[in-house]
């Protein structure tokens, strides 16, 4: 059993008060971050199962582990009403489990007497998370948010998303993009879009066709769908070192599967979301520009004109599944090519070893992701991609 309080500041659960500007002359104390006396220490409890198998010599190496973690009191962050005067309470919230398999491969290929050296690896792992227990709140598995939606198995709706006993962390639901309306008389059979914040909810061509997922001809958030979730299911990687002679080749490959990302940048330019700002070439490309165009995405208006019609909402939080992306993706992270001088051409010099190094860092994204940088799963509100590095390096020794 292993406690843990990282995050927590030394004297967090005492409270802070701030100062803040002057009233009537005098500072201002106002009391920022309510105290809890009661916090405690989270508790994980870890049951661990592995192997380590070595074949013919060891030239073959498998490494395997199932484990199962139980965390208790979770340290979390939890919202208040505004009424309280504070954002949030700093309380122990449930229990969270973990459980999940590791595996790893390691092989010398060539024989060890052999000029020729070839080494590789291959690592894999899968994590799935579930909720057990949340503290008592009235509701159905003491739920913490979440979306009211259809269930056509159960043909009623229920509850999803957001925290709830027996559940996950991480899964986004939103409303489902079929297509766009090619004409205006296409159009005018659709259902009655509530998204939309006018008056008249006409539809036209180019608009979008969202999917009535509970057929009773109204759009509304009892829609919404099951569109990813923001944690990956499979992480992995690969490696191989090559070495004849004098040169030596070590290349390492990472992906990472099952995570979705709400593109908002893309969504922030496809939709003109701060008005006459810069388009895609995609929506250059594939939007409806006429009446019978059967387009990829719906008409581009140069105003906000866009936002009102095909209601993406216009905020971070109502994107459809049109945004809402797959992160899978296999990275060429490094490849390092090394020459080692020979020593008999450095004696004269005094020189026992010189080392050549070449290499490339987080080369190329094998991914279908449209954005910059497909590693982390949920929003990706425009954050940098990662850079590529080309680094000669040399090595003496004396």
């Amino acid at each position: 059993v292993n406690g843990n309080i990282s995050g927590l500041g030394d004297f967090t659960s005492q409270g802070v008060y701030s100062v803040e500007g002057r009233y009537g002359g005098i500072a201002s104390i106002r009391n920022t971050v309510m105290p809890n006396n009661d916090l405690k220490w989270e508790q994980s409890k870890t049951v661990d199962f592995g192997a380590d198998i070595g074949l013919f010599r060891r030239r073959i190496n498998l490494l395997f582990d199932y484990y199962r973690r139980v965390t208790d009191n979770l340290i979390t962050s939890l919202p208040l009403p505004l009424s309280t005067g504070f954002n949030s309470i700093l309380t122990n919230l449930g229990q969270l489990e973990n459980k999940g398999v590791e595996l790893e491969l390691n092989a010398q290929i060539t024989n060890p007497t052999s000029p020729l050296s070839w080494n590789v690896s291959f690592n894999v792992a899968k994590v799935e998370t579930k909720i057990l227990r949340l503290p008592p709140n009235g509701t159905e598995n003491n739920r913490v948010g979440g979306v009211l939606v259809w269930d056509g198995g159960k043909q009623g709706y229920v509850w999803k998303g957001g925290l709830q006993e027996g559940g996950r962390i991480g899964d986004m639901y939103d409303r489902k993009f079929l297509g766009v309306y090619s004409t205006d008389e296409e159009a005018a059979l659709a259902p009655e879009d509530q998204y939309i914040p006018l008056t008249d909810k006409t539809k036209y061509g180019g608009d979008v066709n969202w999917q009535d997922t509970d057929g009773n001809g109204i759009i509304d958030s009892r829609d919404q769908v099951y569109v990813g979730n923001r944690f990956p299911t499979w992480t992995g990687g690969f490696s191989n070192t090559v070495s004849f002679k004098n040169f030596s080749l070590y290349a390492r490959l990472d992906f990472t599967t099952g995570h979705s990302i709400f593109n908002w940048a893309r969504l922030f330019f496809e939709a003109n979301l701060s008005g006459n700002n810069t388009m895609t070439q995609r929506v250059i490309d594939h939007s409806w520009r006429k009446p019978g165009d059967i387009a990829q995405l719906p008409r581009y208006y140069n105003d906000g004109h866009w936002v009102q019609r095909n209601n993406f909402n216009g905020t971070k939080v109502a994107a459809s599944s049109e945004f809402i992306e797959s992160g899978n993706f296999l990275c060429v992270r490094e490849v390092t090519l090394s020459y080692n001088i020979p020593s008999r051409l450095m004696e004269k010099w005094k020189i026992q070893n010189l080392r050549l190094n070449l290499t490339g860092n987080n080369l190329h994204y094998f991914t279908k992701y449209m954005g910059l940088n497909p590693e982390e799963g949920g929003m990706d509100d425009g954050r940098y991609a990662m850079p590529k590095n080309v680094i000669l390096g040399l090595s003496v020794t004396f």
